[in-house]
This record gives structure tokens, C-alpha cells and sequence, in this order.
């Protein structure tokens, strides 16, 4: 795996990619390009292992370019715009931006185009979509998607107070526990994440042995986000998805159903299932899946292996259909 930053809209931006490094010579060394679209917070360093899973089970055909989300994750000494000062960088269009901006840089004319999208980045990707299908045959397979109503969703009422008028409080705490040596801080995200039943033993992979593991990843980018600066972009594009997502755009999705795979979690308080059940009775043509392991929201603490081995016959399948 290779990482680093690159600048779009005068902010870096960590990318993450297995077979190949992204150029502004616009070349890949396959026909598909798989790019991964986090949810929030988008520190693209919570797919890592899903990212080498999903190479792995794809036999390496494919690259995959995993892009986190602009002010989520930076090099250190790097000051960034504020949200004050460029609030349209880090908001939820900021964010799609964003992405097009990537693409339109460093993807090359006759790549097609495959884009994962977790949580807000499944909407995210309902964009791309519209945007690229055409150019580059874009597909793109929603994991947990939050496509509508995240108010009303349990984590949205719950959380709607921190990420409004409680949100300078929790980033100031974020700013002290930052200030702690690594020596201090560490076993206390560790506890945390424990605590909240995270995933925090090895899992299973077929991946290189010489990969680090999936506790000591998430350990890692979990203490990025309580970078004063990180996690109140975080938040401040949390709020902003809670006042603009409302109802589904059941138009976009059926447009665009035969290049679209929605996986939906049977106890998501971001999408709750009667979501699924909507979108399901607007658009019955929809490939909307319900997940029958039990996987949680945030996939990538706990299952990342086995939502790689689901998503690559998904890409297998739509590639030998539709894609070639």
C-alpha cells in the first residue's frame, strides 16, 4: 500500500492506494479504478484493511484508490482554512466538490470508474454517478447508506446537540486529550474503543502479513481525529448533513438503479431498515440488499474482510455485465 497527500482546493488530502500511485500524468495500469469515499469521519485510514482486502480478493485486476474527505486528515504543522473562514470546503457539497475536483485531476479518460461509498459517502457516490457514468461507465456499491431523513434517524437526534451548540465543548476537550504524550493518549483511545465495542483484535486476512494490524490502524487514525483542527471539520460536516439530507431522491437512484448495489444493516441508527423498506417500495427495481450478517454501521472496526469478499463479487459481476 501506498500513502501520501495531494492538494485539491489548496487543502491536502491523504489518499491511500494498492496498485499504483495516483500521477497528474492521468495513468493507471488497469482499465478499472475502484475509489473508496469514507463516511464521516472521513480519515480514509479506517479502510486500510478493507482496501487491502478488497485487492486481495480481486487478485489485484483492479487499483483501488482510497480518498479521504477534505480537513479530515492533514500533514502535521499544516494549517487549514477554518470552517469559518471557507465553510464551503468542508460542508457536504464541499465535500462532493472535492471528490469531482480528484477526479477530474488524476483519473484518466478511459478508466471505468467504481466507486464504494460508506454512509454519507454512499451519497456522495449517488453524485459521482450522475456525473461520470457516462464518461467513464461509472457504477458505484452503497454500504449502510445514508440517503435520507438523518435528523430523524436515532444517531441524529442523539448527536444533533454536540454537533450544534455543543460542538466548540467537545472540540476544546479533543484539544486537551491532544496536548497529552502518545505514551498517555494511546491506551486511552484504546480503552474508548473497547468500551464501545470496537474492534481492537487482529482480524482474519488474507492480506500480507507484513500489513499492520486493524487494531493498531484504527488505534492510529482514531488519535488523528482528536486533532482539534480534524474533528471540527468532522462535526461541522455532520451538522451540515443533518440540515440538508431530508427525503430520499428516489429520481437519482432509480435513474441510475442498474449501476448502483445498496447494502443496508439490519440494526444501522443511521439508516434504519424502514429506510430500506422506502426505498425499496419507491424504486422495486432497486438492488437493495439487506445484510444478513449482522454487521455493524461502522463496518471497518470489525468486518472489514468480509465486506471486502461481499463487495468484490459485486464488481466481479457488474464488470462482466456492463463494464468491459
Amino acid at each position: 500500500m501506498e500513502e501520501g497527500y495531494v492538494e485539491i482546493n489548496s487543502v491536502p488530502t491523504r489518499v491511500i492506494t494498492m496498485g499504483g500511485w495516483i500521477n497528474k500524468d492521468r495513468t493507471v495500469s488497469k482499465k478499472h479504478l475502484i475509489i473508496v469515499i469514507p463516511g464521516n469521519p472521513g480519515l480514509i485510514g479506517y479502510y486500510e484493511h478493507f482496501v487491502r482486502s478488497l485487492y486481495d480478493e480481486l487478485l489485484g485486476e483492479y487499483v483501488i484508490w482510497g480518498l479521504g474527505h477534505a480537513g479530515h486528515d492533514f500533514p502535521t504543522n499544516v494549517i487549514l482554512p477554518s470552517v469559518n473562514d471557507k465553510p464551503e470546503l468542508f460542508t457536504l457539497d464541499g465535500q462532493v466538490n472535492h471528490k469531482i475536483d480528484f477526479i477530474d485531476t488524476y483519473v484518466p479518460a478511459d478508466v471505468n470508474l467504481h466507486f464504494i461509498g460508506h454512509s454519507i459517502g454512499a451519497k456522495i457516490c449517488v453524485e459521482l454517478v450522475k456525473r461520470y457514468r457516462d464518461t467513464h461507465n461509472a457504477a458505484a456499491y452503497l454500504l449502510f447508506p445514508t440517503l435520507e431523513r438523518m435528523a430523524q434517524t436515532p444517531s441524529g437526534r442523539k448527536l444533533w446537540p454536540i454537533l450544534g451548540p455543543l460542538r466548540k465543548v467537545v472540540v476544546f476537550a479533543a484539544s486537551l486529550l491532544h496536548r497529552l504524550p502518545e505514551s498517555w493518549l494511546t491506551p486511552i483511545v484504546e480503552w474508548a474503543m473497547r468500551s464501545k465495542g470496537s474492534h481492537l483484535a487482529i482480524e482474519s486476512s488474507t492480506s500480507s502479513s507484513s500489513a499492520p494490524s486493524a487494531a493498531h490502524v484504527n488505534v492510529r487514525t482514531t488519535m488523528k481525529l482528536l486533532h482539534p483542527q480534524a474533528l471540527e471539520r468532522s462535526l461541522f460536516m455532520a451538522h451540515d448533513e443533518l440540515k440538508v439530507v431530508g427525503e430520499l431522491n428516489a429520481n437519482d437512484i432509480r435513474l441510475h438503479s442498474d449501476r448502483l448495489v445498496l447494502y443496508f444493516g439490519t440494526k444501522d441508527h443511521w439508516c434504519p431498515l424502514e429506510y430500506c423498506q422506502n426505498l425499496q417500495r419507491q424504486i422495486p427495481e432497486a438492488r437493495a440488499i439487506v445484510c444478513p450478517h449482522g454487521f455493524e454501521h461502522a463496518f471497518v472496526l470489525r468486518s472489514s474482510q468480509q465486506m471486502a469478499t461481499i463487495v468484490s463479487e459485486w464488481i466481479k459481476d457488474l464488470s462482466s455485465k456492463t463494464l468491459m
